[in-house]
């Protein structure tokens, strides 16, 4: 299995730094996230970028954020403004493209939830799944436990299912449902058929550690699903802002769990 961990929790001041010490440690890649600071370099070139930085520094990236994606209702009313988030979304999906990568992050983040939303996210993600299956590559929506719109894994899954894209499914988080109330474990079990990919974490600072969260029962689920995906680590330096020991920590926990 491959494992990866999110750009921001790694030290490193540079992408290529962070990806050498990934790569160190003993991951297979990086997933960074793209926000709007980050919309006019992207594209193909920009992804090819990535992809010899991948070359020179053994780590891939395999999987990135639509940083942007969060409150993404709020623009989809207005038709010109629909069009470019069609637009950077799909520039999203030429860079992940063109570096080699193949699954897109989209926290399901929303500061409101009317009643037209799922209207409204059902089109946009119709037609940014067509786009995205062009390039060879499938959307993970994620849950976000402080959205006011479908904030639990489950209410994520049948957004998805509303949509049936062949290639959208869920990027599950072990931690997050926990924050919005959720079992984790009988939430894996309701979204596993529909997992891309999911990300590993402690819960509330510590509150429950890495090692303690259900690593091998909710891989069994997604495994008994069909699940062949990849991981992704999303935890923070901590009290070492400036050293990665936090992920040399977390790689012995998922290897002893059998990842």
């Amino acid at each position: 299995m491959e494992l990866g961990v999110c750009a921001g929790c790694v030290a490193g001041d540079s992408i290529e730094k962070q990806m050498t010490e990934l790569k160190r440690v003993g991951f297979d890649f990086i997933e960074p996230a793209w926000r709007a600071e980050d919309h006019a370099k992207l594209g193909s070139a920009f992804g090819e970028e990535l992809k010899k930085l991948a070359g020179r520094t053994g780590c891939a990236v395999k999987s990135a954020i639509h940083g942007s994606f969060s409150d993404i209702g709020k623009r989809l009313r207005d038709a010109a403004a629909r069009a470019q988030e069609i637009e950077i979304f799909n520039r999203n999906c030429e860079t992940l493209a063109a570096a080699g990568g193949n699954v897109l992050l989209l926290p399901n983040w929303a500061s409101e939830g009317p009643e037209d939303y799922d209207a409204l996210y059902v089109s946009f993600l119709r037609e940014s799944a067509a786009l995205a299956a062009k390039l060879g590559v499938t959307l993970g929506l994620e849950h976000i436990p402080r959205s006011k719109y479908r904030n639990t894994a489950v209410l994520v899954y049948e957004l998805v299912e509303k949509v049936n894209a062949p290639n959208l499914g869920v990027y599950y988080d072990i931690a997050n449902g926990l924050y919005a109330g959720e079992d984790n474990l009988a939430s894996a079990r309701c979204v596993a058929p529909r997992v891309v990919q999911f990300h590993v974490k402690d819960y509330n600072k510590h509150e429950i550690p890495l090692e303690k969260m259900p690593l091998k029962e909710v891989m069994a689920l997604f495994e008994k699903a069909g699940f062949k995906g990849r991981v992704a680590v999303e935890i923070g330096p901590g009290d070492e802002p400036k050293t990665n020991r936090h992920l040399e920590s977390a790689l012995r926990t998922l290897r002893a769990a059998g990842y």
